[in-house]
């Protein structure tokens, strides 16, 4: 009864603007457990650089300037175990995702692509001469014809080194022991992170680590623009008489009156509701507005500055509302801050140790100070892969884990990937793809997602992403689980 009053105080109080904390009344989330035992960054940075500095320089150059050796004696005469290291960075940020260098190794070429995460950071490659060999196709160092790094759209190479044998192994020694430092510490037991979760929330979750692995949980986005947000859900049942297991919604534009009337549907009709969060930073906005904003963000994770509090506030909108799913009795795979990896929407803008104090800090303030018991958190990673680790906010805040792709197919290596980070036992979804990856995709990838979810409009009605006949493949195969299928977990 009292967090029901607490949440329509909250929700009137939401109502007025001018809505502030009492400066007084300071709420701080719980103190984070230890994640991992990395070796910080300036000390890796350091040892990485004294390392670097016994080799030969080859070249370090501007922005857009390549690496076009007359001679290349360095390297003909050079032993397999020797290596080549490049320090590189994109220094036009808008190129995050862009191949920026280009690696030619006797006419075949390496693409380097920058990450959308920091795409200005330096960032170390390092080739083996054996490797380079291999990639030129030849047998012996003194076979090399060419070798040659481009650089275009803001790539910069920092540094080009030739490394002998005795510094490649002492680097290569230094790197690994930085990898191990960046091991995750798990904790997960194979319950929800939130032991007071609601008996509805735990039945969904045991049934999702019951199928994982052995069949796929099929999963529909929703779109709300068009002639009705049954839209997508209409044309699957057209074509293949069966309906998804998950509907996707969004509280994007401050739909969430909405979203709650949509969700508690779906849930009442046997479906499972899954809800993401398309919004600015002032948790009030759209698409346009998860682009375009930003946090000043060491102010904003401080606890007792304005923007603190202004964050917390502008967090606690959705509140009321996943209280209304609560009380109704309905579980949500909640997936706030999806693509958190990518650099393109506000959340990942701060990098990834602002984006795990901010993950943190919402997962404390719903679950400890506001007590909604019905959320299973999912983390949703991009399709960019690459450096995951690095932002994952512990087991005791994350429930499933996932990436997404448009990429046809099982995309096997994502799949490896997120699974790499993942703790034993957690079921791993693929959170928003184009096409539906075929059961038969799924097992030569070694990829058992346990589910999908086709995002909407096009991707689903196009007849391109998904075709009807393909659609009515999936929906009435053995390893997919429609909604008509679904235990009753109330």
């Amino acid at each position: 009864m009292l967090k029901r009053l607490l949440s329509l105080l909250l929700a009137l109080m939401l109502c007025t603007p001018a809505f502030t904390a009492a400066a007084e009344d300071v709420w701080t989330p719980r103190e984070a457990p230890v994640i991992r035992n990395a070796m910080p960054e300036e000390e890796a940075l350091a040892i990485q650089e004294a390392i670097l500095a016994r080799g030969t320089v080859l070249f370090s150059g501007k922005v857009n300037k390549g690496y076009y050796p007359r001679s290349i004696q360095w390297l003909t005469t050079a032993a397999p175990e020797d290596a080549v290291a490049l320090l590189w960075a994109c220094d036009d940020v808008t190129h995050g995702g862009w191949g920026v260098l280009g690696l030619n190794v006797g006419g075949r070429q390496k693409d380097i692509i920058a990450y959308s995460d920091q795409p200005d950071k330096e960032r170390l490659l390092v080739f083996t001469v054996a490797e380079l060999m291999e990639m030129a196709g030849i047998t012996d160092p003194a076979q090399f014809r060419q070798f040659q790094l481009g650089a275009w759209n803001g790539g910069r190479i920092a540094g080009l080194y030739f490394l002998p044998a005795e510094v490649a192994a002492e680097l290569d020694s230094h790197l690994s022991a930085v990898e191990a430092s960046m091991a995750i510490i798990h904790t997960y037991d194979g319950q929800l992170s939130n032991e007071n979760a609601i008996p509805e929330a735990r039945a969904v979750y045991a049934y999702l680590q019951q199928v994982h692995g052995t069949a796929c949980l099929t999963g529909q986005m929703e779109s709300t623009w068009m002639s009705s947000p049954d839209y997508e859900m209409n044309f699957i049942e057209k074509h293949t008489g069966k309906l998804p297991a998950i509907r996707g919604l969004d509280f994007m534009h401050n739909d969430f009156q909405g979203v709650v009337n949509r969700a508690i549907a779906w849930w009442n009709r046997g479906g499972i509701p899954h809800i993401c969060w398309h919004t600015g930073s002032d948790f009030a906005s759209g698409y346009n507005e998860s682009l375009a904003h930003n946090l000043d963000w060491e102010n904003a994770l401080t606890p007792g500055t304005a923007e603190y509090a202004a964050l917390l506030s502008a967090m606690d909108r959705a509140v009321p509302y996943l209280q209304q799913l609560e009380d109704a009795g309905v579980p949500v795979l909640w997936r706030p801050f999806h693509e958190l990896d990518g650099g393109w929407f506000w959340w990942s803008k701060g990098g990834s140790e602002a984006f795990v104090q901010l993950w943190q800090l919402m997962y404390s303030r719903y679950t400890d100070y506001w007590g909604l018991d019905n959320l299973i958190w999912v983390l949703g990673y991009s399709g960019n892969g690459g450096n995951m680790a690095a932002w994952y906010p512990g087991d005791e805040y994350v429930d499933l884990i996932g990436a997404d792709s448009y990429s046809p197919g099982a995309n096997g290596h994502l799949y490896a990937e997120v699974a790499s980070i993942a703790p034993e036992g957690m079921p791993i979804v693929f959170h928003e793809c184009g096409t539906i990856p075929t059961a038969a995709q799924m097992e030569k990838a070694t990829a058992p997602w346990v589910m999908f979810m086709v995002w909407h409009t096009d991707f689903v009605t196009d007849g391109k992403s998904n075709t009807p006949a393909s659609l009515k493949k999936i929906y009435e195969g053995e390893f997919f689980i429609t909604l008509d299928e679904l235990p009753d977990f109330r």
